[in-house]
């Protein structure tokens, strides 16, 4: 169609330019049809890429089972799965490689770390003269205390009795506090020498009753310092009946504080510019500006130390736990200065097994032998334990009077179900998606070819297998056409499966459900899905397969039919053109036929 406007039938009036559209759309039927083939041959190759895809998927499934032939770790059908009888004493684990074998276990001891712990404590404890606030807490592993100025409560005989905590308060204020109130009659605190703070009752005064703390209460006074009610002791010695005290003493440590200018609040005397230390393999250098938790850190840190260390609060002690388990010393040595020695983890005589208590190997006694497993780990591999491709987990000791636990190395039917019912469902989805396009008048009507295809895929999932006795047929196994239950010969398209028949043949006759599948070539014997394959992968040839020869055959129709389309196209222009200059021509001749007879006085 011409690209501009056309002004036609001026002179005479006449509608010249619907005439022409009209002539032109009464030629466009050869345009139209080459339209209408290259539109049906795009739709047929969309379909045909929806199909190659849906074999794509189906091989992808297929390759799921015959690529057990390739390796043992990749076999399906040797999947092995274990189950204990109490996974709280025991689990385990199996490979491809494992026998099918129940095992007896009985565990005497597990495998633990050794523990290294500072053999005094570390931090500073409380005195009467540190300002409550200012406490740092450790407990907590905070560097700003969770002591504040408010209030706390005791109750005596039934009565609530607030003490009020100011900023600037010490702890001795605190006592004097307590001490001083005359509603406290029979109440005495103060800090003993362990550094626990500590509140003594004469329960000859104090008869109806002590407790501590109120939801009401915001100095936070009692969980810094330890107190709780239910910590009475009795108190053999003076006027009082009990004591409450600390639960452990006090400590002090700021674990963001520098360790050498005291700000930790550490015992030691740090008297170096630097100390040099070795843990285990590893090397640590303690500067001017190492603070206790730059020092935990860098331990935690360092692969080669092979430990874990934290602070515990509770006994104000370093711990460092060795990070594999098993009776193996922690190495501990001071390199440059007494830094060890100074925190408790080496003695004074430079001994550094003083601090530790080292950890067990692992017993275990397996089917019933008198001679123990011993192992450095809860992890025993089948290099230790004999089993092949069992791995146990120890959780726990087994009791006498309960006996051995049992660990079932079994078939893991899970994965090889799920791959067989993969199978079916693409399976049957190509040949939905066939028979759905090669319906008379859909797009890939007559492409017999695929069809042919469709029917050679359902001709071998119908096929019988020579040389296997029992399972030779997919039909045998619970893979029919039908309804689960019928025949391998019923009449529906779908494949079924019946996963109750398959696991019942693969627990009978497992090695001729795996041949039927995917063929033994010891026996000469090809499976059917080693056939599926071959069919498949052929039709998927990037080269010569079906898909790529039936796309490119479309595609190169679609560039003839393109160059029949422009070549129309233009013929139809051409034709416009000639038609719209004959037009005007006939214009023009009416015009001056018109303007003649005008002038002859015949209009």
């Amino acid at each position: 169609m011409p690209s501009t406007i056309q002004f036609s039938g001026l002179g005479s009036g006449l509608p010249t330019s619907d005439w022409v559209t009209a002539i032109i759309n009464s030629e466009m039927s050869r345009l139209t049809k080459y339209q209408a083939q290259k539109a049906s041959s795009q739709q047929a190759i969309t379909s045909i890429n929806s199909i190659e895809s849906k074999f794509s998927s189906l091989r992808s499934a297929i390759e799921r089972l015959t690529d057990s032939n390739l390796a043992s770790t990749m076999d399906l059908f040797q999947r092995r799965k274990a189950t204990s009888s109490d996974d709280a004493i025991a689990t385990a684990t199996a490979t491809n490689s494992a026998v099918a074998q129940k095992i007896k276990l009985s565990v005497e001891s597990l495998a633990t770390s050794t523990v290294a712990r500072s053999m005094t404590a570390i931090g500073k404890t409380i005195e009467g003269t540190d300002v409550f606030t200012s406490l740092p807490n450790a407990k907590l592993n905070k560097t700003d205390s969770d002591a504040t100025s408010g209030t706390f409560s005791l109750f005596v005989n039934g009565q609530k009795h607030e003490i009020t905590i100011e900023k600037e308060d010490t702890l001795n204020d605190i006592i004097a506090k307590i001490n001083d109130n005359e509603d406290l009659a029979g109440i005495e605190a103060g800090i003993d020498a362990n550094g626990n703070f500590e509140i003594k009752v004469d329960e000859d005064i104090v008869t109806d009753g002590f407790a501590m703390g109120a939801s009401s209460d915001t100095s936070n006074f009692l969980n810094v310092m330890g107190l709780s009610t239910t910590g009475r002791t009795a108190e053999v010695d003076g006027d009082y009946d009990a004591v409450y005290r600390s639960v452990d003493p006090v400590s002090k440590v700021n674990i963001e504080g520098k360790i050498l200018d005291g700000s930790a609040n550490l015992t030691g005397t740090f008297d170096q510019e630097s100390y040099t230390f070795k843990i285990g393999g590893a090397t640590f250098t303690v500067g001017q500006n190492t603070t206790f938790a730059d020092l935990i850190g860098a331990i935690n840190r360092d692969e080669d130390a092979g430990v874990i260390a934290s602070y515990n609060a509770k006994d104000n002690k370093l711990v460092i736990t060795a990070k594999e388990q098993g009776k193996t010393a922690i190495g501990f040595e001071d390199v440059e200065g007494d830094f060890l020695k100074q925190i408790g983890l080496i003695s004074e005589a430079g001994n550094s097994l003083a601090s530790q208590t080292l950890g067990q190997n692992a017993k275990v006694y397996i089917n019933g032998s008198t001679e123990a497993v011993e192992v450095n780990s809860n992890t025993i591999t089948a290099d230790i334990s004999g089993l092949t491709g069992v791995t146990i987990n120890l959780k726990s000791v087994t009791k006498e009077e309960d006996g051995p636990i049992t660990l079932d190395i079994n078939q893991d039917t899970d994965e090889l179900k799920s791959a067989v019912s993969s199978f079916v469902e693409k399976f049957n989805a190509i040949i939905t998606e066939i028979d759905k396009k090669t319906k008379s008048g859909q797009e890939l009507a007559g492409e017999y070819t695929l069809i042919s295809l469709r029917n050679s895929l359902r001709t071998m999932v119908t096929d019988m297998v020579g040389g296997l006795s029992t399972y030779n047929s997919l039909g045998a196994i619970g893979i029919t056409t039908g309804k689960v239950g019928t025949s391998v010969e019923a009449s529906t398209n779908s494949l079924q499966f019946d996963e109750k028949k398959f696991l019942e043949a693969l627990q009978e006759n497992p090695s001729e459900v795996k041949a039927l599948l995917i063929g033994d070539k010891s026996k000469g014997i090809t499976g059917i899905f080693e056939k599926l394959e071959k069919k498949v992968e052929t039709a998927l040839d990037p080269t010569s397969g079906y898909f790529a020869a039936r796309e490119s055959s479309l595609n190169s129709s679609i560039s003839t039919i393109d160059k029949a389309i422009t070549r129309e196209q233009e013929r139809l222009d051409k034709r416009e053109e000639y038609l719209t200059q004959q037009f005007n021509r006939m214009d023009q001749y009416i015009s001056q036929m018109k303007s003649q007879f005008s002038s002859l006085g015949l209009i």
